[in-house]
């Protein structure tokens, strides 16, 4: 036998409160409480928990509507609410709706009206609970999934920010407790090591992809018994590992540990008498000297091993600021730099945004290129974080917004249509102050439609300071704009974590859709993301779709938009204006 639905009534007038509660219980409710006034409400609410509250919108020197709206926020909105109120004027009714109830009675009621109503309210609710529920558990699949290297079974590169942050919570515990000690005991680094075993493909080229998987977890195996439990080992792509220890307060102990690495995990293994040997490179940088994110600690201890040529088989090598392979190109670019804009060497190409369904172009994305005389066409992986670095970003993003909104009134008046264009905005672009005021002149200047511009940010531009996005995107969506979070997976976040930011496009990162209609983990993952997303009403963008199978898989798994080399590669504007005469009609 089922226990019966308990319900709460917040009602003024006694005899009306006890003249619904007969109601109820003849139609098989257990009223659980009767508040006339805002603080008996909470109080029994609170206490009783019920399953719904029956909310009289005029109460005892109170406001129903204001009590609803904060029963909801100490509730996590987990009891629904339904008014029941012979107050329906037009603006109490708008009131209401903006409060999200579960339904509205207007006295003197049905009997049969109210038990309709209630039935309504808790189906609608208990399937938001169940699609919660189910969000979470896609989110633990997706975790599992994701998170662990299907062949060690070690952590990869998607965990590697939740350990980094757990390491440093022990970091400034450790400081904290240390603040009246000598000083000496106090740690001040956090060492990253990367590990290259690169030369694995040699072996796994001359016997095989199962042999060298079992060698290779061997290799694995001997790594853990030469490694504390309390430092973290995670595969990262190919034959390559993050090793992360405990804080330290001498970098020398990282060097020990090195070194005790390349004597112990050098010996030969042995297969069928044959000795392998296993050569490999560690590179190490430490936190916070050379770098306050993982992602560029990491980047840094790669650095000195696969760019530095000069560094041997079996070696380690930690990073300075002094090592950088590109120092004197780089110079010379940000000289340049200075003058590209005036000199009008920029020009904005597009890439098209097809809808899956109906193979039509929907939208383009705005990229930026430099062809500069000097160096033919630098990459904008090189020149756009020295713009960022040098401040010069503001001033390029602006000429990149200004141009595109420029071209896009010129292609609605040519081809009669008006599209989206989505534009990138860098972390030092978004941090400035005066941000929404640039946007909004641009796109006034041109009258520009803000419901036709998608600001395209990553993911972890937005995890760096989370309040103050959420403040920054609140404002972008109210005056129409689009917000697309792109890269999705190269910043290591959760699906989960982002659903609190306002966004309308979810972009998922080309590592992902390469090859993915044969990468079975790949495929899980984007399949879990897809359909995450549309729960939580975002549209899915795939990148990077270069082959038939790649594009098939999307289709076949409900992607809404691809782009990507199969279609077309980033284009002129003329270009783009025949493209889409060509291919919209």
């Amino acid at each position: 036998m089922t226990n019966p639905i308990t319900i709460f009534i917040v009602e003024d007038e006694a005899i009306a409160a006890e003249s619904l509660k007969l109601d109820l219980e003849t139609i098989g409710y257990r009223v659980v409480g009767l508040a006339d006034n805002r603080k008996d409400a909470l109080h029994g609410i609170y206490k009783s928990k019920p399953d719904l509250v029956l909310m009289d919108i005029k109460i005892k020197n109170d406001d129903g509507i204001i009590l609803a709206e904060e029963i909801a926020k100490k509730t996590s909105n987990s009891i629904p609410i339904i008014y029941l109120t012979a107050y329906t004027d037009q603006n109490t009714i708008k009131r209401a709706i903006k409060t999200s109830p579960y339904g509205f009675i207007a006295k003197p009621y049905k009997i049969e009206v109210l038990e309709s109503n209630i039935s309504i309210a808790l189906n609608k609710h208990q399937q938001i609970v169940d699609k919660e529920l189910q969000l979470v558990k896609q989110q633990e699949k997706l975790n599992a999934v994701s998170k662990y290297d299907s062949l060690t079974q070690l952590p990869n590169q998607l965990s590697l920010v939740e350990n980094f942050n757990a390491i440093l919570e022990v970091f400034y515990q450790q400081i904290n407790a240390s603040a009246d000690n000598n000083e000496e005991t106090i740690p001040s680094l956090i060492p990253i090591f990367y590990l290259d075993f690169s030369r694995f493909n040699l072996i796994r080229d001359e016997l095989g992809i199962d042999i060298s998987n079992s060698l290779f977890k061997a290799v694995v195996k001997r790594l853990k018994a030469n490694l504390g439990d309390d430092i973290i080992l995670a595969k990262l792509e190919h034959y390559e590992f993050c090793l992360i220890t405990e804080p330290i307060r001498h970098r020398q102990s990282a060097i020990d540990l090195a070194e005790n690495l390349l004597k112990t995990i050098t010996p030969p293994l042995i297969y069928k008498k044959q000795k392998i040997y296993i050569d490999f490179n560690i590179g190490i940088s430490f936190y916070p000297i050379q770098g306050d994110t993982i992602n560029e600690l990491l980047n840094n201890a790669k650095a000195v091993v696969t760019e530095n040529k000069t560094v041997g088989l079996n070696q380690y090598e930690v990073y300075s600021p002094a090592f950088h392979t590109n120092n004197k190109n780089e110079v010379a670019i940000e000289t340049k730099l200075h003058d590209a804009l005036a000199n009008e060497e920029f020009e904005v190409f597009y890439q098209p945004k097809v809808n899956l369904k109906t193979n039509k172009i929907i939208g383009i994305e705005a990229l930026l290129r430099w062809n500069d005389p000097g160096y033919s066409n630098i990459s904008p992986a090189v020149f756009i974080p020295i713009a960022e670095q040098i401040g010069l970003i503001d001033s390029i993003g602006q000429w990149v917004l200004n141009k595109s909104c420029e071209d896009f009134k010129i292609l609605e008046k040519r081809c009669g249509q008006q599209m989206q264009v989505s534009v990138n905005f860098s972390p030092r672009q978004f941090n400035d102050n005066l941000l929404e005021q640039k946007i909004f002149k641009i796109l006034a200047d041109h009258y520009f439609n803000p419901q036709f511009l998608e600001i395209e940010l990553t993911e972890s531009l937005l995890i760096k300071n989370p309040s103050l996005a959420v403040k920054k995107l609140n404002k972008l969506k109210s005056a129409g704009l689009k917000i697309a979070i792109d890269d999705f997976g190269k910043g290591y976040s959760s699906l989960g974590y982002l659903q609190h930011f306002n966004f309308d496009t979810l972009k998922i990162d080309r590592d992902f859709i390469k090859n993915i209609d044969g990468n079975y983990k790949n495929a899980s993952i984007v399949r879990c993301l897809i359909e995450m997303a549309h729960q939580l009403n975002l549209k899915v963008v795939a990148e990077g779709v270069e082959t038939p199978g790649e594009l098939n898989f999307l289709a076949n798994n409900d992607c809404d938009i691809f782009q990507g080399y199969l279609f077309s590669r980033p284009i002129a504007f003329d270009q783009l204006i025949d493209l889409i005469s060509l291919r919209n009609h």
